[in-house]
């Protein structure tokens, strides 16, 4: 079993967007029916466009890395770079955005979504970032366990 984490290339948006789209679908599934009454047609449309636009304009301050399972992709992680708002009482200057991981169900528990947290924490410690922060629903215990496992602390509840 090979597992190969690289960034991701021009060739590889429509890979992308398929991922954003599966972690959105992973995410509906798991929400209470009361807040899922909408049209998630015209949802999944919205994070779709708003996927391409992030993929067509990356910069210095978007990381996105690709999860490859004996040659076959399987899924990915986003990672972003921000000023932190000047009034912000937790700090301020640069920090990293832990912003989105999936990875296929069937690819799961191989250790890939661990590399590509690896991955990216590497990248924002090239990038001088000293504080990362990320978001997980409270509903997702795998992902925060596995948060937990690699140092990361629950700071705020929303």
């Amino acid at each position: 079993m090979e597992v190969v984490i690289r960034k991701a290339e021009d060739t590889d948006r429509e890979t992308f967007l398929y991922f954003v789209q599966g972690l959105s679908k992973f995410n509906r599934s798991n929400h209470p029916e009361e807040v899922t009454y909408d049209d998630y047609e015209t949802v999944l449309n919205a994070i779709t466009k708003k996927a391409a636009e992030t993929f067509d304009e990356r910069d210095h301050r978007v990381h996105i890395l690709l999860a490859f399972l004996n040659g076959q992709a399987v899924g990915y992680a986003l990672g972003r770079v921000f000023d932190q708002d000047g009034t912000a009482d937790n700090g301020t200057g640069k920090m990293g955005l832990f912003d989105e991981l999936f990875v296929l169900n069937e690819a799961r528990g191989h250790g890939i979504g661990k590399k590509l947290i690896d991955s990216l924490i590497d990248w924002f410690k090239n990038e001088e970032i000293h504080r990362i922060k990320l978001h997980a629903y409270s509903w997702n215990n795998n992902a925060k366990k596995l948060y937990e496992r690699l140092g990361f602390k629950e700071y705020a509840v929303s």
